[in-house]
């Protein structure tokens, strides 16, 4: 995976970041053969090895801060504590590939005593997530990108699509008529998540979409009639809010549903 940032720095704190008024954000081209450097992943066994946070099921990482007993999550800020053979591990760090680069490639061994050699294989699960505080001639070019993409998935995977600006729209398009439902983020949203978890607004079943039979693109394109966020109806500050507060909406999609992973 590369990430690429839009600035070379970011702000040290909460404060700097509402003091600067600079938008920044980062770039995420999901199984990239390099990352934003050109480089390959570093590989190595053991994948199974590697702690996961207890709150958000993250992997350890480089950008982990690690502790003699234990690491703090770099995604929700929880320290997490090591079991008897982590800690023997990591008194070697130099010999951890998680802990070498940001990019890694682990093998998994599969345990073929639970039906891991059964030939059973996960659907991949694709999630879309579109910012409408944009030009409309921009959005025409997403719908375009979204259109296309779908074209190049393998038949049978997983499709979700989400919108956020002041709200967030979930949309559903396995019924008779396809529909979206918003969830408002109220401008006093704090780190604990929305108001109302994004499973009661829609059940992950509804949510996410085989793509075959059900999901033609003639429901596709009805779909895609998104409008941008005006900001003389909803305010400046309100569809920055919406920005700032994606990565929350995200872990209720992903790291909120246990069956995504």
């Amino acid at each position: 995976m590369a990430v690429r940032a839009t600035v070379s720095r970011f702000p040290a704190t909460p404060e700097a970041l509402e003091s600067c008024a600079v938008q920044w954000g980062v770039a995420v081209t999901p199984f990239a053969a390099a990352d934003e450097h050109g480089q390959p992943p570093t590989t190595g066994a053991g994948g199974d090895r590697v702690p996961r946070c207890e709150h958000c099921w993250a992997y350890l990482s480089s950008h982990c801060d690690l502790e003699r007993w234990g690491w703090t999550c770099a995604l929700c800020g929880t320290l997490n504590g090591f079991d008897d053979e982590a800690e023997r591990r990591f008194q070697r760090p130099d010999v951890c590939p998680e802990l070498k680069s940001s990019f890694v490639d682990l093998e998994i061994l599969v345990d073929e005593a639970e039906g891991g050699g059964d030939g059973v294989q996960a659907l991949p699960v694709y999630v879309a997530a579109v910012d409408l505080a944009c030009s409309e001639e921009f959005l025409e070019l997403v719908k375009s990108a979204l259109l296309a993409a779908l074209e190049a998935l393998v038949p049978g995977s997983l499709f979700g699509l989400m919108t956020f600006s002041h709200k967030i729209g979930l949309y559903d398009v396995q019924g008779p008529i396809p529909l979206v439902k918003n969830v408002f983020i109220p401008p006093d949203l704090e780190e604990d998540g929305l108001p109302v978890a994004l499973e009661d607004a829609m059940p992950l079943l509804c949510f996410l979409a085989p793509l075959m039979g059900r999901l033609t693109h003639a429901r596709i394109k009805l779909l895609l009639s998104w409008r941008h966020c005006d900001l003389h109806l909803h305010g400046r500050e309100g569809l920055l809010l919406g920005r700032k507060r994606i990565l929350f909406c995200l872990a209720d999609v992903v790291l909120g549903q246990p069956c995504l992973l």
